[in-house]
């Protein structure tokens, strides 16, 4: 898969976009990795920006497209924001080097609070996030955190969920990062409570020959397709594909379903490294 925009253009791009604040830019940088800003913030949603996968796993675990990004050029971030610790979405690399920013601060699963210090990040550079919990950043966002099951529910002996997803809130543009998630009807209540404007959703699916190989599957594409449009969601971006060739999916089945079904439903597919400006 070729990557649209990289490197130094691709940063340059994200620091000069201007918006209005009834605008949000998104930028995919692979798997679930996504850079949101919203006027002059920046969120950096599950960032895979190395090899570290496939240095812990070996070569099953190689990359389709390099990086858009290298996490040296992401040290103007404000925040981080991770789902759980698999290495594709809470890689150690990546946090540790976009860390030596004084500037970003760390959002991850109070469960995985430890794991960060462990790492080396400081306790004034973490926040910690649990379920039905809804944080105030700076700037006029807020983060609501909601459990995701990634086939299960896990939680740690406190009871704090290790896997989320989270929906943030520009003023009135409400994004959804589902994280790693099946699909579950208590999900679909949380997220109608919010009034979803934008959703993204893993499509790479689940299946036995996969969970055979230790992997922990998510929804479908028609899976995911189903919470979008029964969450009201205005539009719906497909993510965790391309990537992995051996964990993938084709996304043309994604289209099919909806031109299909919901011809009425607005999507985006992003090639790595581009822009996406949404309004409202």
């Amino acid at each position: 898969m070729n990557v649209y925009k990289s490197g130094e253009a691709l940063q340059r791009e994200i620091a000069e976009t201007e918006l209005p604040k009834q605008a949000l830019a998104l930028w995919a940088l692979g798997q679930e990795g996504f850079m949101a800003k919203w006027k002059q913030k920046t969120i950096l949603f599950d960032p895979y920006l190395t090899d570290w996968v496939e240095e812990l796993s070996g070569s099953p675990w190689s990359r389709a497209f390099p990086s858009p990004l290298a996490p040296s050029q992401c040290l103007d971030v404000d925040y981080v924001v991770c789902s759980h610790h698999h290495e594709d979405h809470m890689d150690r690399q990546t946090l540790q080097a976009i860390g030596q920013s004084k500037k970003t601060r760390f959002v991850v699963p109070k469960a995985h609070l430890p794991l960060m210090k462990e790492w080396g990040f400081a306790d004034e550079r973490l926040i910690g996030i649990s379920h039905g919990q809804t944080l105030t950043l700076d700037g006029g966002i807020s983060l609501a955190a909601f459990a995701a099951k990634h086939e299960n529910f896990e939680q740690d002996e406190s009871g704090e969920h290790k896997f989320l997803g989270y929906v943030a809130d520009f003023e009135g543009i409400h994004l959804y990062h589902a994280g790693d998630t099946v699909g579950f009807s208590e999900l679909v209540t949380w997220l109608q409570s919010k009034r979803v404007d934008i959703a993204m959703l893993p499509i790479n699916g689940r299946d036995f020959v996969r969970n055979e190989q230790g992997i922990v599957g998510n929804v479908n594409y028609r899976e995911a397709i189903e919470i979008a449009v029964q969450v009201g969601a205005d539009l719906l971006i497909p993510m965790h594909y391309g990537l992995f060739p051996h964990n993938d999916e084709n996304p043309a089945y994604f289209v099919d379903y909806l031109y299909r079904h919901y011809p009425a439903q607005k999507f985006h597919m992003f090639a790595p490294g581009e822009r996406f400006v949404y309004f409202t």
